[in-house]
C-alpha cells in the first residue's frame, strides 16, 4: 500500500478518537457506534500495516537479490540490460495507459457505490433501529428486507451511472461521491452533538448561523480532499477511493455485527404489543379512567380559559387542582413513577429502570387482585421498555403479526437517515419526529388489534365511529395517554387535522379536551358517567428545553371527578398536592387501603408545608456532561420564587 495512503487512513482514525458520542431519550440521530467503527478501523489498518511491513521485506530481499543478479548480468551482456530497462519503460507506459480501461473505472465505481447506499441506506437504518429500538413499536424484521432491497437498488444505480462516464467526467462524479461519502460518514458520527432529541419541538435553526457557516466549511474541506489528491497523484486518488470506501463498508459492517450479536441491550419488539382493542369499552359497574395528555401545563389551561372563559364548565363533578407538581419534567421516567412509586436517578440504563419498576410494584397487581380489569394504552419507549414487563398487570396486550407500510416506512426511515448524515444547512429539509414512526403499521391485517398509538385525531375518530360500549366485566382501570397538547401541533379546536402552522399550543389543548368531553358525554349515555372516577392530567409540564435549568415554574394541570359526583360546577382546590397522591387515590375509590401510600388529593391541606421536588435532566452538550437538577418546592408552585435547586448532580452511569 502507497505510504500516503496509509498516513491519511491512519490519521482519519486518529482524528476520529477526538470525538464522542451523546446520550439518547426519543428518537437521537446523533446516537452512533462510532468507538465499535474506529476499533475495527484500527485493527484493520494495524493489520493491513503489518502485511506491508513484512511484504516490503520480502520485496527488499528479492529487490537485493535482482541488483546482484543485474551486476553480474552487466558483466556479461549490456545488450540484454538495455532490452530488460526498455521492457520496463513499456510496463510503466502500459500500466498508465490501462488506469481508466472498464475494468477499473468498475472497480473504483463499484467501492463508491457500494459504500455511499450501505452507509446512508443500510447501515444509516439498521443502526438508527437499534440504537432507538425502544421507541419503535415494530420488530426490525419487518424492516430489514426493504432496506437491504433498497440499499442494493441504490448501489446498483449509482455504479451504473458512474460507469457511464469516462476520463476525466469519470474522475470528478467519483471524487464528488466519495467526498460525499466521508463527509456524510465524519458528520453522521461526530458532528451532530448539539442537536438534541427529536422529541417534536421544532429545532430553532436561526439561532445556528455560526454553526452552519462551520459546518459547511467543514463539508467543502472535507470533499476537497479527493480531489486535490486526485491532482497530486492519481494513482494515490485510485488506492484511496478504493481502499477508504472498502475501509468504511467493512467497519460499519462489523458495527451491525456487533448490535445484532448484543440485541439484549435493548428490549427485543416481537409481535406482542399493547394493543388499543377495547379502548371505546368500559365495565359494567366500577370505572377508574385517567387521561394523560402529554405537557398538559398549568398555563395552557389558563390560556384556553383567558381566550373562553366558559370552555372547562362541561367538567361537572369535577375538582381542578391548580398546585400540582409532577416528580420529573418528562415523560420518561414520570408515567412508570406515577403506577410504581419507583424514583429514577438516572444513574443506570434506562431499560433496567423500566424493567424493575414495572416488574417490582405492587400497586397494579393488587388492583387486578380486587378484580379489577386493567387496561394501559400507551407507547413503548418512553413509558415502558420490554412488553414482558407488562405481561403481569395489563390486560390489553395481543400477539399478532406486524406488517409495514414499506414504502411509507422506507420514506420516513431514508429522512431520518438523511437527517442524521446531512450538512447543518441541509437538515431543516429532512426534520422529523419520533411520533411519525409510530404511525407506519398496515391496519389491513391487524383485525382491529392495531398497536396503541398517540395519535389523538385518530382516536376520536374511533370515538365518533364506534361509540364506547360496555364489556363483559365488572371492575376496569383504563390509562390513555393522548399527545395532548405536547408539539408537533397537527389538530384544531375540534380535533380536525390542522394544516402547519395553523395550530398552536392553545388550539391542540381545547382540540384534546373536545375529544375528552366526547368521551364523557357518551358516558353519560351509557349511564355510567356518575359512578366512574376520572383523572384528566398530564404526564408533566412545559419546559423550555432539556439543556438550561429552568427559569419558570412547571406545574401539572390536573381535573378529577370522584365517583359518585356529578352534575356539580367545577370546583378549584389550591392545595400543594403531587403524583405522591395518585397512587392512594385510585386505592381509595378502589375500595383498598391506601393509608400506606400516603394521602390522597382531596386530603391534602391547603396550607400543608410539606416539601414537594421536581427532577429536571438535562441533555449532554458539548460543553457540559448530562446532570440531574433537583428542585425543592415549598407552597405555592406557580411562583417561582418558592422553587429552589437544592443539587446539580452530574449524571454518570
Amino acid at each position: 500500500m502507497n505510504r500516503k495512503i496509509k498516513i491519511a487512513i491512519i490519521s482519519f482514525v486518529l482524528a476520529s478518537l477526538s470525538f464522542s458520542a451523546p446520550v439518547h431519550a426519543y428518537i437521537d440521530p446523533a446516537t452512533t457506534t462510532y468507538i465499535i467503527q474506529i476499533v475495527t478501523a484500527l485493527i484493520i489498518t494495524l493489520g493491513v500495516t503489518i502485511g506491508v511491513f513484512f511484504t516490503r521485506v520480502r520485496l527488499s530481499i528479492v529487490e537485493l537479490y535482482v541488483r546482484i543478479s543485474e551486476f553480474f548480468i552487466r558483466l556479461f551482456s549490456k545488450k540484454k540490460v538495455k532490452g530488460r530497462e526498455n521492457a520496463r519503460t513499456q510496463l510503466r507506459k502500459q500500466t498508465v495507459a490501462d488506469e481508466l480501461t472498464h475494468g477499473k473505472r468498475a472497480l473504483s465505481s463499484v467501492c463508491v457505490s457500494v459504500a455511499f447506499a450501505f452507509t446512508f441506506v443500510v447501515f444509516g437504518i439498521y443502526e438508527l433501529y437499534k440504537l432507538n429500538a425502544d421507541f419503535f413499536n415494530f420488530p426490525l424484521k419487518s424492516l430489514l428486507p426493504s432496506v437491504l432491497l433498497l440499499g442494493a437498488f441504490v448501489a446498483i444505480i449509482l455504479c451504473g451511472i458512474l460507469i457511464i462516464f469516462r476520463g476525466i467526467v469519470f474522475e470528478t462524479a467519483v471524487s464528488l461521491v466519495f467526498g460525499i461519502v466521508l463527509a456524510g460518514y465524519v458528520q453522521g458520527n461526530f458532528l451532530n452533538g448539539g442537536l438534541g432529541q427529536l422529541t417534536g419541538d421544532p429545532i430553532d435553526w436561526s439561532a445556528r448561523t455560526g454553526s452552519f457557516l462551520l459546518n459547511t466549511l467543514v463539508w467543502v474541506v472535507i470533499i476537497s480532499i479527493p480531489f486535490i489528491l486526485k491532482t497530486f497523484n492519481r494513482k494515490a486518488w485510485t488506492v484511496t477511493v478504493r481502499a477508504v470506501s472498502s475501509l468504511l463498508v467493512l467497519v460499519q459492517l462489523v458495527s451491525m455485527i456487533v448490535l445484532g450479536s448484543y440485541s439484549t441491550t435493548t428490549p427485543h419488539r416481537s409481535n406482542r404489543y399493547l394493543s388499543a382493542k377495547a379502548i371505546a369499552e368500559v365495565a359494567k359497574n366500577k370505572n377508574i379512567i385517567v387521561f394523560v395528555l402529554d405537557r398538559l401545563d398549568i398555563r395552557y389551561i389558563e390560556r384556553v380559559r383567558r381566550d373562553d372563559l366558559h370552555f372547562f364548565d362541561r367538567l361537572d363533578g369535577f375538582t381542578e387542582f391548580t398546585n400540582n407538581v409532577s416528580l420529573y419534567s418528562q415523560t420518561f421516567p414520570s408515567v412508570a413513577n406515577m403506577f410504581t412509586g419507583q424514583r429514577h436517578m438516572f444513574e443506570r440504563p434506562m431499560n433496567s429502570y423500566l424493567k424493575e419498576a414495572w416488574t417490582t410494584s405492587t400497586f397494579l397487581p393488587e388492583l387486578r387482585r380486587q378484580h379489577y380489569a386493567v387496561h394501559l394504552y400507551m407507547e413503548p419507549g418512553y413509558t415502558y421498555a420490554d412488553i414482558s414487563d407488562l405481561e403481569h398487570i395489563t390486560d390489553n396486550i395481543v400477539e399478532n403479526e406486524i406488517s409495514l407500510r414499506t414504502h411509507e416506512a422506507l420514506a420516513q426511515f431514508v429522512r431520518l437517515s438523511a437527517f442524521r448524515y446531512a450538512p447543518l444547512l441541509a437538515k431543516p429539509f429532512y426534520w422529523t419526529s419520533t411520533d411519525q414512526f409510530s404511525r407506519l403499521i398496515s391496519e389491513e391485517t391487524m383485525e382491529g388489534a392495531l398497536p396503541y398509538v398517540s395519535d389523538d385525531i385518530k382516536f376520536y375518530k374511533h370515538l365518533k365511529s364506534e361509540k364506547i360500549r360496555i364489556g363483559d366485566i365488572d371492575r376496569r382501570l383504563t390509562y390513555i395517554h393522548m399527545q395532548g397538547p405536547h408539539m408537533p401541533y397537527v389538530m384544531n379546536e375540534k380535533a380536525e387535522p390542522a394544516a402547519e402552522g395553523e395550530s398552536n399550543a392553545m388550539i391542540q389543548t381545547k382540540g384534546s379536551f373536545h375529544i375528552v368531553y366526547e368521551y364523557l358525554d357518551q358516558l353519560k349515555q351509557l349511564g355510567l358517567y356518575e359512578s366512574s372516577t376520572i383523572i384528566i392530567t398530564g404526564d408533566h409540564g412545559a419546559r423550555k428545553n432539556d439543556v438550561l435549568p429552568l427559569e419558570e415554574p412547571i406545574v401539572t394541570a390536573l381535573f378529577i371527578k370522584p365517583s359518585g359526583k356529578a352534575g356539580t360546577p367545577l370546583e378549584h382546590n389550591s392545595a400543594p398536592v403531587s403524583t405522591d397522591q395518585f397512587r392512594p387515590f385510585i386505592y381509595s375509590e378502589a375500595g383498598i387501603p391506601y393509608e400506606e401510600l400516603g394521602e390522597t388529593y382531596f386530603e391534602v391541606s391547603s396550607d400543608s408545608k410539606e416539601p414537594r421536588y421536581l427532577y429536571h435532566r438535562l441533555i449532554k452538550k458539548a460543553d457540559s456532561p448530562e446532570q440531574l437538577l433537583i428542585y425543592k418546592i415549598l407552597g405555592d408552585a406557580n411562583q417561582f420564587e418558592n422553587w429552589e435547586l437544592i443539587e446539580e448532580r452530574v449524571i454518570d452511569r
